[in-house]
């Protein structure tokens, strides 16, 4: 699917709530890390409020990864409506996520309890992130992938000086990022991981621009990304040592916490408007 991503205005008092949030979380994350390596350790995966999006605020700690939703409790009950929370559960269960809620009180704009403040978003059990993880391997979502890959290409648009002005990462919408150049042209780009870079790539993309016609009156581009764990020993899941020549050949799983080498050549054109 896709489509320009219309701005989402969210109220005053969630925009406050949400970063309330944020500062409660990031407080949990100082005073409880340093236990285990820094690659494990808390550690935000989306911070900033993209939209559409079936969260707000997403973290991982060790072999999880935790998708926050902010509600605020008032006189008409949760801020949370049926159908995001709803959203949020099938999109936690397609990538192995765990869905939690963190609860605002509407009358003092303060977290409802004390602590990590997260409880389940089905169960509405209270969540530990370190009681929630082991030393299990778990791979790497189609989703996690996604994000990764889309924050690697917000980052080379920092760096060529250009503006993100918005990006999204759920899964079946496209374009994943809008943004403007130096100069003031507004582009929007593609992005996708890849377990193996041929080059051919971007030819599957010629044309889109053709799926929506708010696409044709900017340039777009395409953005592939390779990832590939730096473990010194690499493993199928099957357990059979791979020969670190394939280390780009996608044969070797992705697991939460490794650290990756990255292919990325930046931004191809595919549309000029």
């Amino acid at each position: 699917m896709g489509y320009q991503i219309d701005t989402h205005e969210p109220s005053e008092q969630f925009l406050k709530a949400r970063q309330i949030a944020g500062f409660s979380l990031q407080k949990r994350f100082q005073c409880e890390s340093g236990k285990v390596d820094a690659s494990n350790d808390y550690k935000w995966i989306k911070s900033e409020l993209s939209w559409p999006s079936f969260d707000h605020l997403t973290f991982s700690y060790r072999n999880q990864v935790f998708s926050v939703l902010v509600g605020i409790e008032g006189e008409r009950g949760l801020s949370l409506n049926k159908k995001e929370i709803d959203c949020c559960l099938d999109a936690c269960t397609a990538n192995n996520l765990i869905p939690c809620l963190f609860l605002i009180d509407g009358l003092t704009m303060l977290p409802s309890s004390k602590g990590w403040n997260l409880v389940h978003l089905a169960t509405r059990q209270s969540v530990i992130p370190a009681e929630c993880t082991d030393e299990a391997s778990i791979e790497m979502s189609e989703w996690e992938l996604r994000n990764f890959c889309i924050q690697m290409v917000r980052n080379h648009i920092k760096d060529m000086c250009g503006e993100v002005l918005s990006f999204c990462d759920v899964l079946n919408i496209d374009p994943q990022v809008w943004f403007q150049d130096k100069d003031g042209n507004r582009s929007w780009v593609i992005v996708r991981h890849y377990p193996k870079i041929t080059g051919a790539e971007k030819s599957a993309w010629i044309g889109f621009e053709k799926s929506n016609p708010q696409l044709s009156p900017f340039d777009g581009y395409f953005a592939g990304v390779s990832i590939a764990s730096s473990a010194p020993s690499l493993k199928g899941k099957d357990g059979v040592l791979i020969p670190l020549s394939e280390r780009f050949t996608g044969n070797a799983p992705l697991y939460r916490g490794d650290v990756f080498y990255i292919k990325f050549e930046g931004l191809q054109r595919i549309f000029v408007s």
